[in-house]
């Protein structure tokens, strides 16, 4: 089931966040989900060089803005919640 939600820098851990409601998930290299772009949403894979980007569509790569906050949405099931006990 896919849900939507908001990827969001956090500038503390130096680390992107998805957040769907008040609820915060894990993401990090490899990750796949799907990002809008101009109203129409795009698989994408979060990537790391020197920079934080996605390759969308496994064509683009788009780098992503850590003052920027992207509408995404993903299967929640294969995220991991930030609060979650391991």
């Amino acid at each position: 089931m896919m849900k939507r939600g908001i990827l969001v820098f956090n500038h503390i851990d130096h680390e992107w966040r998805v957040w769907i409601g008040q609820s915060s998930y894990w993401i990090d290299q490899g990750y796949h989900f799907e990002i809008q772009i101009n109203n129409q949403y795009l698989r994408a894979y979060l990537e790391k060089d020197l920079d934080w980007f996605v390759t969308l569509n496994n064509d683009v790569i788009f780098v992503l803005h850590n003052q920027e906050i992207y509408k995404i949405r993903l299967k929640i099931q294969d995220y991991i919640r930030v609060d979650a006990p391991f």
